[in-house]
């Protein structure tokens, strides 16, 4: 290159950098004025942007919740499980507020709400770990390599006076050892009711999640679907099905342990009567004196007082948590009809506050039947989802002749009404199961056909017993 090309050169890189200086300059000269602006209006709402877009907060303590303390996410499953996360809030009334995400089965959502109780110790160790003021400060972008922590993919959540989130801290590792600790505070008081629930909780929304009992065309890749209330065999050899009723009262907890492990993901139902006393359950002198009236075919049961709080009582705090604990996954709830045939607002709520203290134990609730007490629940008191997760419906295509013995198909009437009802639910997203009562017959051949395409079609379980004793 001679001396005129460099010289040339030379000029053509001035002239370059006083136009890009120009440029800059101009670019500042706009942008300063919307910096300002946005810098200003973030003072008022109490943010400052940073450099590098990160943003650093001032904390106010005047815009924090005067009911929550804190909240965290908790994860239910092991570190490679498919589970649920749970959003817990520490209340400042000393209660653990969780929200726990339910499955429907016509593909939404929904969320149960749960308090659980926190003792002194437990509330009082939390909240003198926790720092909100740091914890609002806390920039996963700037750590200290010395006070770095590795592991963990936990949120910290501090909200504001109407319930909202105010700030969300934390994410993926690598965390601040201040945060850690304070996320160990809350780890470490959880209370044993809040775990055991999740334990039960996560096994039923791995159910709801997967449910999906028809998936292929062929009838033997079916969901199987049994009814057993007064088999008194090895509980094992019924591994055949997926969802299984059974009255866990007279089965043990390692024939129940048994039949799970011979077969994987089943569900396991107890039957469970909370609008009717037996004369052969072991509780029937405790509460005779409870008895309203005679049980029409079934001699040996009589309508009971649900409204009693004894009654309530007894199912919620002995009955029901003694067949939890021999590990079935739900209930299949009897004699709701209780309100059918006493229908007062006593019997109503007594009904209610039963079934809404089952749900509350994070298990799947079935009722069986039912229409009367579930129709008049969502029409006066709230929504179904409160009371159940699902409908067993007895008799939709069959019926029985209780005067003459015998097993037959329903009257137009009573399937039209049935279909109905059951369709209205499950449309909504409740799980529907149906028993059918039919011979195994030549004669029954096309009812049995009709049944099996209507529940495949609809997306019902089904289950047809050839007699009344399901047995």
């Amino acid at each position: 290159m001679d001396e005129k090309q460099k010289k040339h050169k030379k000029i053509l890189i001035i002239i370059l950098s006083v136009i890009g200086s120009v440029v800059l300059t101009a670019g500042l000269l706009i942008a300063i004025p919307n910096i300002i602006r946005v810098r200003n209006k973030a003072l008022e709402n109490g943010r400052i942007p940073g450099g590098l877009g990160s943003v650093f907060d001032i904390y106010d303590p005047s815009k924090v919740s005067d009911t929550y303390l804190v909240g965290t996410d908790y994860f239910t499953g092991d570190f490679l499980e498919m589970a649920p996360t749970v959003i817990v809030k520490v209340r400042r009334d000393k209660q653990l507020e969780a929200e726990f995400e339910r499955y429907l089965t016509n593909g939404e959502r929904y969320s149960d709400t749960l308090l659980f109780k926190l003792t002194d110790e437990q509330y009082k160790d939390i909240e003198k770990n926790i720092d909100l003021k740091k914890l609002y400060s806390l920039d996963p972008k700037e750590l200290d390599p010395k006070d770095v922590c590795d592991g963990g993919s936990s949120w910290l959540f501090i909200y504001d006076k109407d319930g909202g989130v105010y700030k969300r801290c934390g994410g993926f590792c690598p965390t601040n050892k201040d945060f850690n600790a304070m996320c160990y505070a809350i780890g470490r008081n959880l209370p044993q009711e809040f775990l055991d629930y999740c334990d039960r909780y996560k096994t039923a929304w791995q159910r709801e999640q997967d449910f999906h009992p028809y998936i292929l065309s062929l009838p033997e890749y079916d969901a199987k679907y049994g009814v057993f209330l007064d088999y008194d065999g090895d509980l094992s050899e019924l591994s055949e099905y997926d969802y299984l009723v059974i009255d866990a009262q007279y089965h043990t907890a390692e024939e129940i342990d048994a039949l799970k492990r011979a077969r994987y993901g089943n569900c396991i139902y107890s039957y469970i009567d909370i609008g009717s006393i037996e004369n052969f359950r072991d509780y029937y002198d405790r509460f005779e004196d409870l008895a309203l009236g005679d049980y029409e075919n079934w001699e040996e049961e009589k309508w009971v007082d649900v409204s009693d709080e004894r009654w309530q009582k007894f199912i919620l705090e002995e009955l029901a948590p003694a067949l939890l604990e021999k590990g079935v996954d739900g209930f299949f709830v009897d004699n709701c009809d209780v309100y059918y045939n006493y229908p007062t607002d006593e019997i109503l709520e007594g009904l209610a506050n039963i079934m809404k203290g089952l749900r509350r134990m994070g298990v799947s609730v079935v009722i069986n039947g039912g229409d009367a007490f579930l129709n008049a629940y969502t029409e006066k008191l709230g929504p179904w989802t409160d009371v159940i997760t699902g409908i067993n419906q007895e008799c939709v295509y069959t019926r029985i002749d209780w005067d003459e013995d015998t097993l037959g198909p329903a009257e137009d009437e009573d399937k039209e009404y049935f279909t109905e009802f059951i369709e209205k639910y499950g449309d909504q997203g409740a799980y529907i199961f149906v028993i059918e009562y039919a011979e195994d017959t030549p004669k029954n051949e096309e009812l049995r056909e009709d049944i099996t395409k209507y529940c495949r079609e609809h997306n019902y379980l089904y289950y047809i017993s050839d007699s009344i004793n399901l047995d």
